[in-house]
C-alpha cells in the first residue's frame, strides 16, 4: 500500500496590522513633505487691547485711558511760562504691593511706546533723552507731582512726551496713533538672603516678554 504523498504547500501569512496612528502620521508626513518640508509654527502674539482696557502687570494693573496733543507750560507747571506743543499719555495704575513703589518701575515695564511708523517715543534702547523725543512722568495731584505709586491704590500717571531735537531743527510730527507694549513682574527670592525682589519677565533670549500690546488713538487739542 502506497502512502498518498503529503503536500507541501506555501504556508500562509497572517497579514501584518499597523496600527491606524502610524498610518496617520506617515501620511501627514506625506503631506508635510509635498508642502514643502517641516516649518516651524509662528511665534504667539501678545494679547491686544485698547484704551481704557485693563492689563495685568501683576506688580501692577494698568489702564492706557488717553493720548492727547496739547499746549503746555515750557520746563514747569507756571502758567504764565512760554508754551509748547506736548503729547500727553494718560494711564491709571494700581500698585498691587504692600508698599510704595517708584515710579521708575512703571517706566522700565513700559517696554515700547512707538507709532505705526517713524521713530519711538520710547524704547529698550533708550532713555529719557535720547532720539527724537524726550520724557517725563509724574503722578499729579495736590502740591508738588509724586514719584511713588501708593500701595493698595489706584494712580494717575501722566507720561509727557517733549520734541528732543535742537532749536535749527525741525520738531518731529506728533502721530496719529501710538502702540505701547508693557512687561509682566514676577517675584523672585533671593537664595541666600530670602529676600523677595520684582524682575522683569524674561524669555530665552534674556530680552522682556511682552505681557500685552495696547494701541490707541492720539487726539489733537486745538
Amino acid at each position: 500500500m502506497t502512502s498518498s504523498p503529503v503536500r507541501r504547500g506555501r504556508r500562509r501569512r497572517r497579514p501584518i496590522l499597523v496600527p491606524a496612528v502610524v498610518l496617520l502620521a506617515a501620511a501627514g508626513l506625506g503631506a508635510t513633505a509635498a508642502l514643502g518640508g517641516l516649518r516651524e509654527a509662528p511665534a504667539e502674539q501678545p494679547p491686544q487691547r485698547g484704551a481704557g482696557e485693563e492689563v495685568d502687570q501683576h506688580l501692577f494693573r494698568t489702564k492706557i485711558e488717553n493720548a492727547v496733543v496739547r499746549s503746555a507750560p515750557t520746563g514747569s507747571d507756571d502758567p504764565g511760562a512760554p508754551k509748547e506743543r506736548v503729547l500727553e499719555l494718560s494711564l491709571r495704575v494700581y500698585n498691587n504691593a504692600r508698599n510704595s513703589v517708584p515710579l521708575e518701575a512703571l517706566d522700565e515695564s513700559l517696554l515700547l511706546i512707538a507709532p505705526p511708523e517713524g521713530d519711538p517715543l520710547k524704547s529698550p534702547q533708550g532713555g529719557r533723552d535720547v532720539g527724537k523725543w524726550r520724557f517725563g512722568d509724574s503722578i499729579p495731584g495736590e502740591g508738588l507731582p509724586g514719584r511713588t505709586l501708593p500701595p493698595k491704590r489706584t494712580s494717575l500717571v501722566v507720561m509727557r512726551f517733549h520734541s528732543n531735537v535742537g532749536a535749527d531743527e525741525r520738531p518731529p510730527a506728533f502721530p496719529g496713533s501710538l502702540t505701547v507694549e508693557l512687561g509682566r513682574y514676577e517675584n523672585h527670592e533671593d537664595a541666600f538672603t530670602g529676600r523677595h525682589r520684582t524682575q522683569l519677565v524674561t524669555g530665552d533670549d534674556l530680552k522682556p516678554v511682552v505681557a500685552a500690546r495696547v494701541t490707541i488713538p492720539v487726539r489733537e487739542e486745538a
